[in-house]
């Protein structure tokens, strides 16, 4: 899966996501917190 797609799927623009690692902002939590905030409220584990 590519970094649009996954940004996609979890309804977060790319170019923002993009712009705030580059930048260092902070923002917006790495791809890999939000996925496993996420999976914690789906009780299909990795499939989801």
């Amino acid at each position: 899966m590519s970094l649009v797609a996954t940004t996609r799927k979890l309804s977060i623009s790319f170019f923002e996501y993009v712009r705030d690692r580059i930048s260092k902002i902070g923002k917006i939590p790495s791809l890999a917190t939000i996925i496993r905030e996420k999976s914690f409220g789906n009780p299909f584990g990795w499939s989801w």
